[in-house]
């Protein structure tokens, strides 16, 4: 029993001296609760998640480092669109949904790739559901509470690298406390925004929790679950599916996993697929927005080129 309590207690010991030495080097700081908000005058909190406010423009400098006048006009969903998405339109719909790469943070709505896209073949409408740090439980959550209600002929899922990682229980978004999923047996769960416990406010639990996401399936099999609802929404309604993979500044290892993951799972389900690595990254450091990870309006039209013929090729949609 002595030996027993002294190995604890030297256990204690060293779990307080781990979260001492973690604190004092700024390492695996838990996330604030509740989160700050990080774009509140120019976005609202909505049940699924968030959005523009609607019906709105109104111009922001971006990047913050090199600050160009972008004008920012929200349609009365609160997406970035100065149209309205349920407009009468013969036109076959193709739905885009995004984070801000879609959205287009950084450009204006006239050099995003959807805008050009469309002006290219302009028999068919791009409707994008894009929205700045949004992950892919968000984008699910958007095509249920708005999309689906456009009865689009063909939705592309749009991943741009870092969306992976959007689907962790504190990630927060813009800072709003939106709901989350989870996976009980098996099963993709709604859940409210978890209050973190005393155990979650220790950095050595943080830094746990990170091994974890990186070195077991956790985030695998949450992105998966994600995209199986999406298949599953396709099925029911039904609609044409497709997957885009958007890289980022340079092709590291994290980018080359995720993105044949997701050729992976794309060629199980006989999803369409495009991987736009080979073309942004062929275009270089012009790609992106100096000194910002966002894409460049060149990038833009290379996307919309890249696309163009993707769908041409795969007939997309079909009649």
């Amino acid at each position: 029993m002595k030996k027993l309590l002294l190995l604890s207690g030297l256990a204690a010991c060293a779990l307080l001296l781990a979260e001492g030495y973690l604190r004092m080097s700024g390492k695996f700081a838990p996330p604030a609760y509740p989160p700050p908000l990080r774009h509140p005058e120019l976005q609202a909190y909505e049940p699924y998640g968030y959005r523009l406010f609607p019906s709105r423009t109104t111009t922001i400098l971006y990047p913050p480092n090199r600050p160009r006048v972008i004008t920012l006009a929200s349609n009365r969903d609160g997406f970035r669109a100065s149209r309205e998405l349920d407009e009468p339109d013969a036109r076959p719909r193709i739905l885009f949904l995004g984070d801000g790469f879609v959205s287009g943070d950084g450009v204006e709505e006239s050099e995003r790739f959807t805008n050009i896209l469309e002006a290219l073949e302009p028999s068919r409408r791009m409707d994008n559901l894009g929205m700045t740090t949004y992950g892919p439980d968000l984008m699910l959550r958007a095509l249920q509470a708005v999309g689906l209600k456009l009865r689009p002929r063909l939705v592309i899922f749009c991943m741009y690298t870092d969306d992976f990682r959007r689907v962790l229980p504190e990630f927060d978004g813009a800072g709003f406390m939106i709901p989350r999923y989870k996976l009980e047996s098996g099963h993709l769960v709604s859940m409210p925004y978890p209050k973190p416990s005393f155990w979650d406010r220790l950095r050595l639990s943080v830094a746990a929790k990170r091994f974890l996401w990186n070195h077991t399936t956790w985030q695998w099999d949450l992105n998966r679950a994600i995209l199986d609802r999406f298949e599953e929404l396709g099925d029911q309604q039904p609609f044409q599916k497709a997957i885009l993979f958007l890289p980022g500044t340079d092709d590291t290892r994290a980018d080359q996993e995720r993105r044949s993951w997701l050729r992976q799972y794309a060629s199980q389900h006989a999803t369409p697929y495009l991987d736009l690595s080979d073309a942004i990254h062929k275009i270089g450091k012009a790609a992106f927005l100096e000194d910002n990870p966002h894409y460049s309006p060149a990038a833009h039209k290379v996307l919309a080129r890249e696309l163009d013929r993707f769908l041409t090729e795969r007939r997309l949609p079909s009649p």
